[in-house]
């Protein structure tokens, strides 16, 4: 796919940007929209965005949905990027609940302190696996438009214990979001060398929702099928969302690599330290191990410390 180039010249002021910290954003927050196949860079050369339109329109894609669309658990961990400028509970920085879930691997929290799969991960498992390709494709995608960021994530993902990749691929962890705007936010926890890769799809009828760059003043309406290569560690969040139809949904789908996750041993090890943990069991709940072995069993936390409590992304 040829691509347009655009090189952002400057930033908006600090003082400005601070107001919009947490916030929805509006029409008046940028001025470019990308429409076709682009390539923006900062300044000094380095890629922020590549928006590829429809790349991935096919069957593999179509049949995502079905899965996908059935991840719409709710959560009040994105902080910033809840939308609502997030609140603090027992020292915890939170969000309002929004439908935004975590799948594939996460590393330990002071709370849940071994890595693990997500508890979706671990219950779907075959669903999960089947999404793989289409996972293979974005990994494929990365690597043929941002060749050097492609290249540092790899280096990671070879250096990680295979038990907590996704597939053949340079990512450990993905987050699913369903129809709610973010707030502008940065994101945290992922690979600072590497990139982010979002996929969108589109049901029904809405507007808004465009990802935006308030720094740089851009934005991207994405359309089904769409795939956008970010560097989330610039500030970025979303225009308001209007539903005109009881059917419309927007998902979005951000695979990257979680930086800890170099750290972590084999899944039995980990499953091991589960257990060393001693926290208040409430049943059992199987860990995927990535690799079509037997998953291993580990003591279901109380709702608290099995909250993945993570900075996910969004877009």
């Amino acid at each position: 796919m040829e691509l347009a180039e655009i090189r952002v010249r400057s930033k908006i002021p600090k003082a400005e940007l601070d107001k919009k910290i947490g916030k929805i954003l509006t029409e008046a927050d940028y001025n470019i929209r990308l429409t076709g196949p682009t390539r923006v860079c900062t300044p000094d050369g380095k890629p922020l965005i590549v928006y590829l339109p429809g790349i991935l329109s096919g069957q593999a894609h179509a049949e995502a949905y079905d899965i996908l669309h059935t991840i719409r658990g709710k959560g009040s961990n994105r902080k910033n990027a809840g939308g609502a400028g997030g609140f603090m509970v027992n020292n915890r920085h939170m969000s309002a609940n929004v439908s935004s879930n975590i799948i594939g691997s996460i590393d330990p929290i002071a709370a849940v302190p071994f890595c693990r799969t997500t508890a979706w991960t671990g219950n779907n498992t075959v669903a999960f696996q089947s999404l793989f390709p289409l996972f293979e494709t974005i990994d494929a995608t990365f690597a043929e438009y941002v060749p050097d960021r492609y290249s540092a994530q790899k280096a990671r993902a070879n250096s990680t214990h295979p038990d907590w990749l996704v597939g053949n691929t340079v990512y450990t962890t993905i987050t699913v979001n369903n129809t709610f705007p973010t707030g502008v936010h940065t994101d945290s926890g992922d690979l600072d060398a590497g990139f982010s890769c979002l996929a969108v799809w589109r049901r029904g009828d809405y507007a808004g929702g465009h990802l935006t760059f308030p720094e740089w003043r851009v934005s991207v309406d994405l359309q089904d099928g769409d795939l956008m290569l970010m560097d989330a560690h610039h500030w970025h969040g979303n225009t308001a969302l209007e539903l005109h139809s009881e059917d419309a949904e927007r998902i979005s789908l951000v695979l990257y690599y979680r930086t800890k996750m170099i750290s972590c041993d084999t899944v039995e090890e980990e499953a091991d330290k589960a257990v060393i943990a001693k926290m208040r069991p409430m049943g059992g709940r199987a860990i995927w191990n990535g690799s079509g072995a037997r998953p291993v069993e580990f003591p279901k936390m109380d709702t608290e410390a099995m909250n993945e409590a993570v900075i996910t992304p969004e877009g």
